[in-house]
Order: structure tokens, then C-alpha cells, then sequence
């Protein structure tokens, strides 16, 4: 093959690429003004206004009783459901929110049980982290940490 079809499809590519320059150049303009202007809407949502509450105030736990509340709330569904509480300690959260470390133990269906009683009351606990394991005698080890929020 010899190199004149070469030589004549490079310069054809080149002046393509010139020729289609200033549309390439304005479409990336347009994407880099679309990215930044994304960027800004997702910085001032990560930044919540100062004092806006987290939760309607029903959702919350009241600010002197949140971790004996959780306790309270844990040991009466465990309770109920015969399920053995190892371990109930809060830990350090961020200021509008209360943590709490978890460790149950028990038969299966009465641990997943108590994880959705614990969920599903009010005011609201979620598990921030989970995890279940074989426990001895055949049933189940639930870890983890409940997070809520406080008025």
C-alpha cells in the first residue's frame, strides 16, 4: 500500500477537526458552566440552614431523655419478643443527632422482629450499620447502631 491514501486521509481528519473545532469547544464550554453550576446546588444542599430542625418534632426524641428513651424502647420489644439485650451503650454523634450501640441476641425471627419493631416505632430510630451472625445454641447475634434525632 503506498502512502499517498495515507497522507490524504490524515489531512482529510485534520481538516475535519478543524473545521468541527469551534462547535467541540462551545459544547465542552456549556458542559464545564453545567458541571460548576451543579456542583454549587449539591454544596448548598450538603449545608443545612442553621437551627432548621432534622426531623417534625413528633419524629424526635426530646433533648434530656434520648438515650434512656432508646434503652427503654429497646429493653420493652426485647422483652416482649424473648430476645436477650448483650450490650445497649450510646456513643459520640453530631450535635442534632443521639447513637446508640446495639447487641442482641436470640432465636432468628425474633431478632429480625425486634430490629423492625424498633424501626418502625415512633419517634423514628434507624440502624446506621447492622450486622447479624451466628450466635450459640442456634440463633442469631444482631450488632449495630441506631441513630436518632433529638428536638
Amino acid at each position: 500500500m503506498s502512502r499517498r491514501p495515507i497522507l490524504w486521509g490524515v489531512l482529510i481528519g485534520l481538516l475535519l477537526a478543524a473545521l468541527l473545532a469551534p462547535w467541540t469547544g462551545t459544547a465542552l464550554g456549556r458542559l464545564a458552566k453545567a458541571r460548576a453550576a451543579r456542583a454549587a446546588v449539591v454544596a448548598s444542599m450538603a449545608t443545612a440552614p442553621a437551627g432548621a430542625p432534622v426531623l417534625k418534632p413528633d419524629f424526635a426524641f426530646s433533648q434530656a431523655d434520648a438515650s434512656a428513651a432508646i434503652r427503654a424502647r429497646v429493653e420493652r420489644l426485647a422483652h416482649g419478643g424473648g430476645v436477650l439485650v448483650e450490650a445497649l451503650a450510646p456513643t459520640a454523634a453530631p450535635p442534632p443527632l443521639v447513637m446508640v450501640q446495639l447487641r442482641v441476641s436470640g432465636p432468628e425471627k425474633a431478632v429480625l422482629a425486634l430490629a423492625d419493631a424498633i424501626e418502625r416505632e415512633r419517634p423514628l430510630l434507624r440502624f446506621r450499620s447492622w450486622r447479624v451472625e451466628p450466635a450459640e445454641g442456634g440463633g442469631v447475634r444482631l450488632s449495630g447502631v441506631l441513630v436518632g434525632a433529638v428536638r
